[in-house]
């Protein structure tokens, strides 16, 4: 009986629904179809009210006339998820409906082949969700789909080449998902496709050719896996604007018949297998942006480049191309970058490119650029970025090198430039980013180098040159110097007081230098250096003990100066400490047994000084030691029997000191192949 009645009230409650359905319009019944057949949290960001009309949804547009039929659902950014096999019938039930926007949601599961039944779309959205499976072919069978993008899911397989029938799309989009194989022949045949994405996927094989009447003007191959080069056909696509192809397996010459005709805009071929001479018909005055890095193209730049007066950007890097910067670059007024690095390029930066005022970066760096740097590129009041550093640049940095305020960062490390740093340099206020390393650099850097930097300086590397004076105090404005490298000078006077309060800093290079006095017994706790180099200078007084509390120090070297007292045991809190460098100082009192207390450090030198006592046996069971430096020191007594656990140990010198005693079984182990 019980059972009888819940049948009942169920039919009695289905009845209801039903006659409630009725008094509805059609398309609200088949929207909220769509809605209940979604997961409940996707139901709530559909709210509805039946006294309300479906055409007040949010998501949801109606022809203006008396019927009121849906015309675009668009559902872009609801966060809705689950999967649409049961939602979609409910969907393709709406007559009028034209446009289907789901993009932007969490959707998971393939993609529904009924949508194939749903034959008045002109426009299908699925973009940006968690599609998978393969494409299914009957989604192309619509004679009106005009728009199709199944972009950014997971979807696998091939492109079907049912993708023919589709002869009216204009846009399709299938761009980051997993799809392989190759490029069915039909998808470039299609007479009215403007807007092709296919990259990053797993496709493969060589390009097919591009019909006569090919209509593309926008082409995304690029992170792709095909073979072969460009085929010649693609000279036909006269509309073509925008060509992306990075990272595309791409290879080969291309030949010049390929760009014949074409006016595009935009030309990306990096990080492919080009080879052979750029085509000279590449160069024509609508090109704007050209990117053809990382390949393997030579030759020389053609004097064409100067025809492209709309070009913006030009990134020829990472190739062989050789001969002279033509030029004919002078007339390029909006020419954001000029990038050329990683070439065999050869003569002078020509003083014309001062006409290029626009420029914010240019990149000249590893090639074999000789002559000075002309004093025309003061005019580039938007330069940003400067960066020549290994060339044969000779003479010196131009005097009105400070006028050009926006530079933020400026490398001309490992050329041939003579004379000063122009004082002018104190005007870059912008300045980040200064490497003038390797050169034969003199005279003394301008003492408020940094003082009015705002935000601050980066990195200062002025090594390996021959300047003199003090080390300027006011590097570290801002409290943004992470690397400071000025090893390889005559630079005098102490420390910069900069080295324990510059709490950005992490690296320090002053090796080589006239360096003199102390460092204070108190200095303060600097937390971030791993890397502090200042050998070879006339450093006096003792090793503070505070140096066992800058917890970040990886290396360490302090040798050849005149540091006295005795080695402090703090230093054996550096746990991260790798080398420990004090060798030729004036150093007494015995080796700390602590320092085995760092379990990363591999290399100890402690030559050369006047130590005296044993030698820690911690030390010598160091699992991680490989180099152990203690000649030429006042050291006595019995070998420790411990070193057969430094396993690692491959050089160890004990020279000149007041040893004695057998050498002991374990030490003959290490000698031995395979220990």
């Amino acid at each position: 009986m019980f059972l009888f009645d819940l049948v009942h009230c169920f039919i009695f409650f289905a009845s209801i629904v039903a006659v409630f359905s009725a008094s509805l319009p059609k398309d609200y019944v088949h929207l909220i179809g769509f809605r209940s057949n979604l997961p409940e949290p996707s139901q709530q960001l559909l709210p509805w009210n039946q006294s309300v009309s479906h055409c007040q949804w949010k998501g949801v547009t109606c022809y203006s006339d008396t019927t009121s039929h849906v015309e675009s659902l668009n559902f872009r950014d609801f966060l809705l998820s689950g999967t649409l096999d049961k939602a979609f019938p409910n969907l393709c039930r709406l007559p009028r409906l034209v446009t289907l926007d789901l993009s932007g949601n969490h959707f998971t599961g393939g993609i529904p082949a009924m949508l194939a039944n749903c034959s008045q779309l002109d426009t299908i959205l699925l973009n940006d969700n968690r599609f998978s499976g393969s494409i299914p072919p009957e989604i192309f069978k619509s004679r009106k789909l005009l728009y199709l993008d199944l972009g950014y899911n997971q979807l696998k397989g091939t492109i079907p080449s049912e993708v023919g029938l589709s002869t009216s799309l204009q846009y399709l989009g299938l761009w980051n998902n997993f799809l392989s194989g190759i490029i069915p022949k039909e998808l470039f045949g299609l007479p009215n496709l403007t807007d092709l994405y296919i990259h990053t996927n797993n496709l493969t094989g060589p390009l097919p050719d591009f019909p006569s009447s090919c209509s593309l003007s926008q082409l995304l191959i690029h992170q792709n896996h095909f073979s072969g080069s460009l085929p010649i056909s693609l000279g036909n696509c006269h509309n073509l604007t925008a060509f992306y192809a990075t990272s595309a397996h791409l290879g080969g010459v291309i030949s010049p018949e390929v760009f014949r005709g074409l006016n595009l805009n935009f030309l990306y071929l990096d990080d492919n297998n080009f080879e052979g001479e750029i085509p000279e018909t590449l160069w024509n005055g609508s090109l704007q942006e050209l990117v053809l890095s990382i390949n393997k193209f030579n030759g020389s730049i053609s004097e064409k480049i100067g025809d492209c007066h709309q070009m913006t950007y030009i990134d020829l890097s990472v190739n062989r191309l050789t001969g002279q910067i033509p030029k004919s670059v002078g007339p390029l007024t909006n020419l954001n970058k000029l990038l050329l690095y990683d070439n065999m390029l050869s003569g002078s930066l020509p003083a014309v490119v001062g006409n290029c005022t626009s420029l914010v970066e240019i990149s000249l760096v590893s090639n074999f650029i000789s002559g000075e740097i002309p004093s025309e590129i003061c005019n580039l009041q938007n330069l940003q970025t400067f960066n020549a550093f290994k060339n044969k640049i000779q003479g010196q940095i131009p005097e009105c090198i400070g006028r050009i305020s926006e530079l933020q960062e400026l490398a001309l490390y490992e050329n041939q430039l003579t004379g000063k740093i122009p004082p002018g340099i104190t005007n870059m206020t912008k300045l980040a980013f200064l490497s003038l390393a390797h050169n034969n650099l003199t005279g003394e850097v301008p003492p408020d180098l940094g003082k009015d930097n705002s935000p601050g300086l980066i990195k200062v590397d002025l090594g390996y040159n021959n300047f003199s004076g003090q080390v300027p105090s006011e590097l570290c404005n801002g409290n943004r110097l992470t690397v400071l490298a000025l090893e390889n000078n005559s630079f005098s006077g102490s420390l910069p007081t900069y080295l324990a309060n510059c709490k950005s800093l992490y690296r320090v290079k002053l090796s080589n230098n006239n360096l003199q006095g102390s460092i204070p017994d108190d200095i303060e706790k600097n937390e971030n250096i791993s890397y502090l180099d200042v050998r070879q200078n006339m450093l006096v007084g003792r090793i503070p003990a505070a140096f066992g509390y800058w917890t970040n120090l990886s290396m360490i070297d302090l040798s050849e100066n005149m540091f006295n007292g005795s080695i402090p045991a703090e230093l054996g809190k550096l746990q991260n400490l790798v080398r420990l460098s004090i060798s030729s100082n004036r150093l007494t009192g015995q080796i700390p047994f602590q320092l085995n207390n760092s379990e990363k450090l591999a290399e100890l030198d402690l030559s050369n000084n006047n130590l005296s006592g044993n030698i820690p046996k911690e030390i010598a069971s160091s699992s991680v030691l490989t180099n152990l430096l203690l000649q030429d020191n006042k050291l006595s007594g019995a070998l420790p029997d411990t070193f057969s656990s430094s396993q690692k140990l491959v050089k160890l010198q004990l020279g000149n000191n007041f040893l004695e005693g057998p050498i002991p079984c374990s030490l003959s182990k290490l000698m031995q192949p395979g220990a």
